[in-house]
């Protein structure tokens, strides 16, 4: 064999003759890009990304289609090259309709795969959507009872109903599994022998002790309470989140090997110096922000006058408050809320809540003002408190002195802020007054040592940590959650625990951080006004399902909790109307990821902005999805049958199609061939309804169970289930091949029905036992059936998916344990 040895970016190689230059870059090891090219059959309408510089040669040479000359220097990268490449990415981006992402993922500040887990129940498939759940959020059984829902404010199902009830399924799954006793069997990288002290057991402290503890760090809580859970148990109640599903939640996290020290206070029990002692590589402080201000008026502080987190403390550990009849709550934020709902529980008979502004301008979340209101809460708006008076008399135990406000003139920030009006002064009879008007992490400095009289504060009386490295001012003191951002939702404080938690393993393990995911998104709308009611053309009206409650006038009088959570049924009908925005194809997008490295901003380059065609679901397995196409047209010359083809109506200069066809021929046989080869998300597979982003994906080779020609095929598999069935070109039988039931009949293997063990019927009803009991009845009843009718009275029939040692082992079984050649196979392989 002649070779031939040319020069690829200053490499050599040998070659044998007709080598393309593309092929020869291949062998070692140097990536030419290109979104066209098939193995043996060049296309008529190349995408020219895969043009080189050779030496001597003045305009770009297509290395796809180039042979290997003797001598050749080939170049496959340049500014030139570059330039030339971005060019036409760019040119084909401008008409890529679709989004990358689904707007309720983008939203998350977990960053979860919603659509993912959403998929997951609408199959049934509820291990798995929590498995994808804590992949990011390990306390879904909370967040999913007292979620903000930013998720929810961007589904775009509210431009034809109500939006998804996102947040309801992720309670719905978590409860399922805890209900089921499943357990995730959470895995966990091997030892590292580092050490983590974390101060602060509540949300924050939980989340990167879970984190941590999977990277194989032995990781140490410090809580100075006598329960962990911090805010989850002492700021939100049982009505809000049962302690039963806060102590499961708490104690999945835990089975991971956490070691936990109670009744440890900061600076009493122990300081950051003594953990360094103690040998702790680093420490995390997730302290929270469990200071209240105080209520800075004259009276302010005295008898009955309370402060938000001390009383839901108290009222947390079942102490006794002498609370009254009648009570004022100062604030307009959550935890206001979440008192004013407290106080009626505790048989207060009237509770007013009092703010300087409007309505709509409170601080806590519209919905949780809607059911305070609900249950029975006043609101007295656009008022201010300014003096508290002590009246021990029949009326009440406090007169609270209020003054109306109106909004000012707009501030530098453009903010209006309340001013009061002079001359409309009014009291408020009450027993007690409750302020909550907001919480730091600490009053003055933290106590305790040389180390915590030097970490930095903010002006808020908040710790400052670095927001890229979540690194305070001292080496190896990492700070996150409320303790550094003061009170946010407890899906925020899990984000920053876990983007604290990674930065501490890179810290501790003297590692580069994982990069960020990438932001790059092909979107139909950045904001509801931009998405074209064309998308929706074929979505019927279905009303969200509304989450079962108890009645406000029952639920008010006690601690029971008061959102009762969705049914199975319920679960998969809401599941169902998610409208999958995001692409199945997400992963596998050749498009995609040629953009991005490229660092082509198609923000400003341009991109499908309306959609022209509509997907087509009239493919028994595959959705066709055009606007999405680039007319590469490997789909069309990857397939064997001849079944598949792409027309278009014109193509202008600049490579603009109009008028694109897909047909599938009446011989198509559905083996996916020409979806493996989708260079975007064009094609999909219809049982592929589950994008596959940051999560880490096996692959397990195996024979595919069909039949017996023992083709090899490759499993993507997350957790415990299979995602799709691929297969790889070098290996025999089949070499890439597989049939419509090798590549998409897999579902089987998730079957409820699916038999797993074996069945014995006793007095008529069908009952599970263990193999040697099944085996021990089966050569029974073998042995009666020979000695009663003779051997040829049995008969062995071969299924389809037996493999052909399974058959060679049947036939000699029947032949020389029973005795009879009466044997067939229905496939005669």
């Amino acid at each position: 064999m002649n070779l031939i040895t040319i020069s690829i970016d200053s490499r050599y190689v040998s070659v044998p003759q007709n080598t393309t230059v593309l092929e020869a870059a291949r062998q070692i090891g140097i990536i030419i890009p290109t979104l066209c090219h098939v193995d043996g059959k060049p296309s008529d309408t190349p995408c020219n990304l895969c043009v080189v510089e050779v030496e001597g040669q003045s305009n770009f040479m297509q290395s796809c289609v180039t042979p290997v000359q003797k001598g050749m220097v080939v170049i496959t990268h340049s500014d030139a090259l570059s330039k030339h490449r971005q060019h036409l990415l760019s040119k084909l981006a401008k008409t890529h309709f679709g989004d990358c992402k689904a707007p309720c993922n983008l939203t998350c500040p977990g960053q979860i795969n919603v659509q993912g887990y959403i998929a997951h129940v609408a199959k049934g498939q509820y291990e798995e959507a929590l498995r994808l759940i804590m992949e990011r959020n390990p306390m879904p059984f909370s967040v999913g009872r007292v979620c903000p829902r930013f998720c929810e404010t961007r589904c775009r199902r509210i431009l034809v109903d109500e939006p998804v009830s996102i947040n309801h399924l992720k309670r719905f799954v978590a409860d399922w599994c805890m209900t089921h006793e499943i357990d995730l069997k959470i895995t966990k990288d091997k030892p590292t022998g580092k050490r983590v002290a974390i101060i602060g057991g509540g949300p924050a402290g939980l989340t990167a002790a879970y984190f941590l503890t999977r990277k194989g760090h032995e990781v140490t809580i410090f809580e100075a309470a006598p329960k962990l859970g911090g805010a989850l148990r002492y700021g939100f109640l049982e009505y809000r989140i049962p302690r039963e599903v806060l102590d499961y939640e708490i104690n999945t996290i835990l089975r991971l090997g956490i070691s936990v020290k109670l009744s440890q206070k900061w600076g009493r029990d122990f300081n950051i110096q003594s953990l360094k002692e103690q040998g702790y590589d680093a420490v995390f402080i997730a302290s929270g922000a469990g200071i209240d201000n105080s209520l800075d008026i004259p009276g302010g502080i005295g008898p009955h006058v309370y402060t938000a987190m001390n009383y839901l403390r108290k009222v947390a550990e079942g102490k006794k408050t002498d609370i009254g009849k009648r009570v004022a709550v100062i604030g307009g934020n959550n935890i206001a809320m979440e008192v004013a709902r407290t106080l009626l529980r505790q048989d207060v008979d009237e509770v007013t809540v009092v703010y300087p502004r409007a309505r709509l301008e409170m601080t806590a979340h519209q919905r949780n003002i809607k059911e305070a209101e609900n249950e029975g809460i006043q609101f007295l708006l656009m008022a201010s408190p300014y003096e508290i008076i002590q009246r021990e008399n029949k009326r009440s135990r406090l007169e609270l002195k209020l003054i109306r406000m109106k909004l000012g003139k707009q501030n530098s920030k453009g903010k209006r802020e309340p001013e009061p009006i002079p001359g409309t002064s009014n009291i408020l009879q009450v027993d007690s007054i409750i302020a909550s008007l907001g919480q730091s992490a600490v009053s003055g400095n933290f106590e305790g040592g040389d180390i915590e009289e030097s970490i930095e504060l903010s002006p808020r009386e908040t710790i400052n940590s670095n927001t890229r490295t979540s690194q305070t001012n001292i080496d190896g003191i990492f700070a996150g959650g409320d303790a550094v951002s003061g009170p946010k939702s407890v899906i925020q404080a899990v984000v920053s625990a876990r983007r604290a938690a990674t930065n501490i393993h890179a810290y501790i393990m003297g590692e580069d951080k994982e990069p960020a995911d990438s932001r790059f998104n092909f979107t139909r709308g950045k904001t509801f006004d931009d998405v074209d009611f064309k998308n929706f053309s074929d979505i019927k009206i279905t009303l969200r399902e509304r989450m079962p409650t108890r009645p406000p006038e029952i639920c008010n009088k006690d601690f029971d909790e008061v959102k009762l959570g969705f049914t199975e049924k319920m679960a998969r009908r809401e599941a169902d109307r998610c409208l999958s925005c995001g692409c199945t194809a997400f992963d596998r997008c050749d498009l995609k990821k040629m953009l991005i490295e490229h660092t082509i901003n198609i923000n400003k380059t341009g991109m499908g902005i309306t959609p022209i065609y509509g997907k087509d679901y009239s493919h028994p397995a595959f959705i066709i999805d055009r606007d999405k196409c680039i007319y590469c047209r490997r789909c069309e010359r990857s397939c064997e049958y001849d079944a598949l083809e792409l027309g278009i109506e014109s193509m202008d200069g600049a490579g603009q199609i109009t008028g694109l066809t897909i047909n599938f021929k009446d011989n198509c046989v559905s083996c996916g061939a020409c979806i493996d080869s989708c260079s975007t998300g064009a094609l999909n597979k219809k049982a592929q309804t589950i994008p596959i982003q940051a999560e880490a994906v096996r692959e397990v080779r195996t024979t595919c169970p069909y039949c017996g020609a023992g083709c090899q095929m490759l499993l993507r598999v997350k957790g415990n289930t299979i995602i799709e069935v691929n297969s790889e070109k070098d290996l025999a039988p089949n070499y890439g091949a597989l049939c419509v039931k090798g590549r998409l009949a897999h579902e089987f293997v998730q079957h409820k029905e699916r038999l797993k063990k074996p069945l014995i019927r006793k007095n008529g009803i069908l009952v599970e036992v263990g193999w040697d009991e099944a085996l021990e009845y089966t050569a029974k009843r073998f042995f009666d059936l020979k000695a009663m009718y003779g051997a040829d009275s049995i008969a062995a029939f071969s299924c389809a998916r037996a493999t052909n040692e399974e058959n060679y082992l049947m036939q000699k079984f029947m032949r020389t344990s029973i005795g009879t050649n009466n044997i067939d196979h229905c496939a005669r392989l």
